[in-house]
């Protein structure tokens, strides 16, 4: 009776071990490449040296409690490294036995992971009306691929919206100086086009100095920050789908457009062949164009706040671009950036919890989206391009109704296999490069999508 009574205790010891281990937490684990807060390893707001324990704050760390609680996790940011991150996505995916349980992801190799069975496809799991699939929820949305798979997931809201615009932007003053109208007042007439923006152009590249060589170009950018930007405003774009669209009239036109500004008008900043992306990018600010294309981060990455650098004496407008030929303003779409997105990979322990424990480490602002979505809550996303507060609001505005439109074209993955800029110093015609590259992106998308 005794060996019967301690076989039954050591049996219930066993059961009760069973039930304490069955209610360990599980750590849900997010590969990311740099510091992200917060997480169940944060011990306050003010871990995050970025804090300054306004309200946002306070309610991203308090949130991590909510994850804890609601799902019975632990909740941890992982930095393997960016390569680190690309080899554990191809790799032990593959094996069946992923290393985490989410993955931030770059779209380049975001995309052929999904096309390649890495990634779990979220119409498996979630129930069929799920607002997520139809692109309805509010706090999350996914980027459509040519296959259907809901896969690859961001956050909705302000801050995605404004974060990948690269805007047009122009110096008001010299605007003013040149007594032309503000752009602003020919987009409230529907008159902002192809045809007006190159007659300002013209305007505004000037000789200041009289010694032959252009001071003041009218537009300069980088070439990888803006070719997206003028396919989509006349309604176009390269790469958007699983079959190229390079060689279509619409493409067309919009070369020859480019042409004309940069060979037949020459009042576009010639694209320097070395650390070209550096010296674009600096137009504006040494007053060298009067248009320009650039984003936020750009502006923040140099400081270029008016009331931070005195020396910053203009205001720098975001504009709508013009609209070519085969465009229309009220649907035009802007670039989704190659940024980061993140996938579940394949084979993960329970999709569905790890889905929600990424949608609720999102939803931080506990469904105020007028919250989420308060421009002084974005800080460089809003202050960035004068010290007036009602510059500062209009150029928000312009950044969300673009934010709200957007589109993929995956010519930014592969856009070095192509020589835009030798198309722009002359070497090809429109009619030569669409003809001599439209497989070079078709072989791309080929390879893309799988």
């Amino acid at each position: 009776m005794k060996r019967i009574l301690a076989l039954l205790l050591v049996a219930l010891m066993a059961v009760s071990m069973l039930s304490a281990l069955a209610d360990e937490p599980r750590n849900i684990t997010l590969a990311v490449w740099w510091d992200m807060y917060y997480d169940s390893d944060d011990e306050g707001w003010e871990a995050n040296p970025g804090a300054t324990g306004k309200e946002s704050d306070i309610m991203r760390y308090d949130n991590v409690k909510v994850i804890e609680d609601t799902y019975n996790v632990t909740f941890e940011f992982v930095n393997p490294t960016y390569a680190g991150t690309i080899d554990s996505l191809n790799n032990s995916i593959l094996a069946g036995e992923p290393d985490f349980d989410i993955y931030t992801v770059e779209l380049g190799w975001g995309v052929p992971a999904v096309m390649n069975g890495l990634a779990c496809d979220l119409r498996d799991v979630l129930d069929p009306d799920d607002p997520l699939l139809s692109h309805e929820d509010p706090i999350m949305n996914f980027v459509d691929l040519s296959n259907g798979a809901v896969s690859l997931l961001y956050a909705k809201g302000a801050e995605n919206q404004v974060d990948h615009v690269y805007n047009l932007a122009f110096n008001l003053q010299m605007i003013q100086e040149a007594n032309l109208e503000d752009p602003r007042d020919l987009v409230e007439r529907g008159e902002w086009t192809w045809d007006k923006f190159r007659e300002y152009c013209q305007v505004l590249t000037r000789d200041i100095d009289g010694d032959g060589v252009i001071d003041v170009y009218g537009y300069g950018g980088w070439l990888g920050d803006f070719l997206p930007y003028w396919f989509m405003s006349n309604g176009t774009y390269i790469a958007a789908t699983a079959t190229e669209n390079f060689s279509s009239a619409e493409v067309g036109e919009t070369l020859k457009f480019l042409q004309d500004l940069y060979i037949t008008d020459k009042v576009a900043y010639p694209i320097p062949e070395e650390s070209g992306w550096d010296v674009c990018r600096w137009l504006y600010r040494d007053k060298k164009v009067a248009f320009c294309t650039t984003t936020t981060w750009i502006l923040d990455s140099y400081k270029d706040y008016t009331e931070a650098d005195p020396n910053l004496d203009f205001d720098m407008v975001f504009i709508p671009y013009p609209i070519g030929p085969s465009g229309n303003a009220e649907t035009n779409s802007t670039q989704l950036a190659n940024s980061n997105y993140w996938l579940i990979p394949s084979n993960v322990e329970d999709p569905k919890l790890v889905y929600n424990v990424l949608r609720q480490y999102v939803n931080w602002f506990q469904g105020d989206t007028e919250l989420r979505d308060d421009p002084l809550e974005l800080e460089w996303h809003y202050v960035t391009t004068s010290n007036k507060f009602d510059l500062q609001e209009y150029n928000f505005d312009v950044m969300m109704e673009y934010g709200s439109r957007t589109m993929v074209d995956f010519l930014q993955i592969f856009i070095n296999d192509i020589p835009f800029r030798q198309f722009l110093d002359g070497e090809y015609t429109p009619a030569q490069l669409q003809e001599q590259y439209k497989q070079v992106v078709q072989d791309n998308l080929d390879q893309l999508f799988g």
